[in-house]
């Protein structure tokens, strides 16, 4: 509901002010009508208003001086000014008191229904605002840069947050991630034993954050000294990392210092330790690239497919895996290359347009939900092997259907034996049946008839001489009757027929 005042020393305009804003919406309520700016001031005390609309210029008091006088008394209700002229002069002074429209007479209704949409969505953003509490706000300038976020929300979360005592001086961020959960409780008598000023944020599941008071003397060991005590209170059962920012003064640098001690979390992942923490200070200055450790794999990774490699990949994935723990790459230039490299993978499945199997189609999950880089990349190799096992089990099938593809061609003129062509490739009867089936689409009994007929008809085509009886016998079938009848089913004539077509 938005609650409005109207202003205005001609009646006509006021009536119709109020008319029109009846028009545009139940939600917008006419709470005062007054002839004059003294009127109003002189029951400013019992209305209650979200927008103040008055002419500019009125007697005794103009529509501007009127708008100050409020302000001074209401700061927060907002204004709109009416006026007869169209004069940049007018508007200039109106928007320099800032009024959020400047409207002409005779008030346009869409003008006008345009403002009160823009004041209603001003008071509901206010409204979400007034919700937060200080760790909404926390959160907000914590996860968020600034630049995706409106101006209003983080100069409101600004605002909040110089009441709390930890940001009226020096701080530094530390950021803990592992499991169990520590919480609320748990950090709490962490922090008493430090006896500083903290203030506590919980991301996720896994990352929980504290602000904690400094100081302004000795920051970096003072950091580390805190790192140390923090770990040690902790819970015995505890398994993470901890990560320490730099020391910052200043709630417009809480995004900066909470990046730095989440990359200095990212950076002790890497760690073999059941737990331990890292100061953002003491981690490598220049950032090691993930981008030379993938063209090393990419290169090698794709060489050792292309030649069907497959024990020559698996070593090149470990190798690589080795070389990034050392390197020690951020979570998301990580989880990237890690992508890159599964998407390398020719999926079996899909190279005879059977659907991919679960193993080929899940998502990889991120390096973050995993306990350290030793089980991250564990999980990884993994999958990856996973999928080269199939890709050599695939390849090896593969050679099977061309080795019994084969066969039939050069024996198309004898019957088929399944048992025969299974003891050729030392598969069980059954099982070269359905491999077969799911390789290729079609039966083993249906590919030889395929082979037999293809001959068949290079022979109607090319040996005229020769009757279809004939034809018939030197592919193998020696009743003409049955030999018709399954020409004429697969090819959709008789020999006959065939041959007068391809004459």
């Amino acid at each position: 509901m938005v609650n409005i005042i109207v202003v205005d020393d001609e009646e006509r305009i006021r009536l119709g002010l109020v008319k029109l804003i009846s028009q545009i919406g139940e939600e917008y309520q006419v709470k005062g009508i007054y002839a004059s700016g003294i009127e109003l001031l002189a029951d400013i005390d019992n209305v209650e208003a979200d927008l103040l609309i008055t002419d500019i210029k009125m007697p005794k008091l103009n529509g501007l001086e009127l708008v100050e006088k409020v302000k001074s008394m209401r700061p927060e209700m907002k204004f709109a000014i009416l006026s007869g002229f169209d004069d940049f002069s007018y508007a200039r002074q109106a928007l320099r008191y800032g009024a959020m429209e400047y409207l002409l007479k005779p008030v346009d209704k869409t003008d006008l229904e345009r403002l009160l949409v823009k004041v209603k969505t001003d008071l509901e953003q206010i409204g979400n605002e007034n919700k937060f509490n200080a760790e909404d706000h926390l959160k907000l300038l914590l996860l968020n840069d600034s630049e995706d976020l409106p101006m209003h929300m983080t100069e409101a979360a600004s605002r909040y947050l110089k009441a709390i005592p930890a940001l009226q001086s020096h701080f530094a961020v530390f950021v803990l991630r592992g499991n169990p959960v520590v919480t609320r409780q748990n950090w709490q008598f962490a922090v008493a034993g430090t006896q500083r000023e903290w203030f506590f944020v919980e991301r996720d599941e896994q990352t929980t954050a504290a602000i904690v008071c400094i100081g302004d003397r000795d920051h970096a060991d003072t950091t580390k000294e805190l790192a140390q005590t923090l770990l040690y209170r902790l819970p015995a059962s505890f398994c993470g990392q901890l990560g320490c920012s730099d020391v910052f003064n200043g709630s417009n640098w809480l995004r900066q210092s909470y990046l730095q001690a989440e990359r200095a979390v990212q950076h002790g992942w890497y760690s073999d330790a059941k737990k331990g923490y890292s100061v953002y200070s003491d981690l490598p200055k220049k950032q090691e690239s993930v981008a030379n450790p993938y063209i090393i794999i990419d290169r090698t990774f794709r060489e050792a497919l292309a030649l069907a490699d497959y024990e020559r990949a698996r070593e090149s994935l470990h190798l690589w895996v080795e070389e990034m723990i050392e390197r020690r790459p951020l979570w998301n230039d990580l989880f990237d290359a890690c992508v890159a490299l599964h998407a390398l993978l020719p999926r079996g499945s899909e190279d005879h347009g059977q659907p991919p199997q679960q193993t080929q189609s899940m998502i990889i999950e991120r390096p973050e939900s995993f306990a350290n880089a030793r089980a991250f990349t564990s999980y990884f190799l993994g999958l990856i092997m996973e999928l080269l096992s199939e890709k050599e089990l695939a390849r090896q099938e593969n050679r099977v259907i061309e080795t019994v593809k084969a066969y039939i061609r050069n024996h198309y003129t004898e019957e088929m034996e399944l048992n025969r062509l299974a003891e050729k490739v030392f598969l069980t009867p059954s099982y070269l049946s359905k491999l077969f089936k799911t390789e290729t689409g079609e039966t083993l009994t249906e590919y030889f008839i395929s082979v037999r007929i293809e001959r068949a008809k290079e022979l109607l085509r090319d040996q005229r001489a020769l009757k279809t009886y004939e034809v018939g016998e030197k592919v193998g079938y020696f009743d003409p009757a049955y030999f018709n009848k399954i020409f004429k089913k697969t090819v959709g004539c008789t020999p006959k027929e065939y041959r007068d077509r391809v004459r």
